[in-house]
């Protein structure tokens, strides 16, 4: 089906509460496993992009998501003219220029990389400068977002002081998709397996993927995103292949 009748058909679907979605099931990319997050029909009311860059990503899930309020979450001043112009475009879109951490208020240490996007908090990759925190429960109350959630981190081994602060958010949300790691990336930082057991002590189970990506100079696994779901999601009823 082509992209401008698929608008247009979901725009008559849109009253009634049902949407026709592009089926690229079988497709390892992002896009692909945020439409099987739609075929699945985990409700999603709101959508927290944690580490938004130019709000890109959040742009490309409005598409499927189109009713959904968007918050952006990114501690890069440099990325603010963007997100400043998405939300002019976009009424159900808004940012919030700070880290999301563990605590409310104070600073963190923001290292900045020459290509912004490989800035770590309280890692390498720049010089460093303070940027204001956050917790996504204090922003959700503030921004009165109503859940249930889908969070997306790309927060570079910053992902547990996050989850920390989001204890409230988290008992609403249906729909983590984290970009994880095969090393080490921070001295605080999960691996991708000690990411999915802690995740699990929180409710939530690993049920797709996206992206996978090698190392660069000896192609071994460096990083990919995994999606989780509540654990007792229906998607998890059946344990067979067909």
């Amino acid at each position: 089906m082509k992209r401008g009748l698929l608008k247009t058909m979901n725009a008559i679907l849109r009253p009634i509460g049902a949407r026709i979605i592009k089926n690229t099931a079988d497709h390892i990319e992002m896009m692909s496993a945020i439409r099987r997050v739609a075929l699945h029909g985990f409700d999603i009311n709101s959508v927290i992009d944690i580490g938004a860059s130019d709000g890109k990503w959040s742009s490309e899930v409005m598409g499927i998501y189109p009713d959904a309020n968007f918050l952006a979450i990114e501690p890069l001043s440099e990325r603010e003219p963007a997100l400043k112009k998405l939300k002019a475009r976009v009424p159900n879109f808004d940012y919030a220029l700070c880290v999301a951490g563990s605590q409310n208020g104070g600073t963190a240490m923001l290292n900045v990389s020459d290509d912004l996007d490989g800035s770590t908090v309280d890692g390498g990759g720049g010089p460093g400068r303070e940027v204001p925190v956050a917790t996504l429960d204090a922003l959700v109350q503030e921004r009165k977002l109503i859940g249930p959630f889908m969070l997306k981190f790309d927060t570079h081994g910053f992902e547990m002081p996050i989850i920390e602060g989001a204890r409230t958010t988290l008992e609403d949300t249906n729909v983590i998709i984290m970009e994880v790691y095969n090393f080490g990336v921070s001295e605080h930082g999960l691996r991708f397996h000690e990411m999915c057991a802690h995740l699990e002590t929180l409710g939530f189970r690993c049920y797709d993927m996206a992206d996978p990506m090698l190392r660069a100079y000896d192609r071994a696994l460096w990083q990919m995103d995994l999606l989780f779901c509540r654990a007792d999601s229906m998607i998890f009823e059946h344990s067979g292949y067909c």
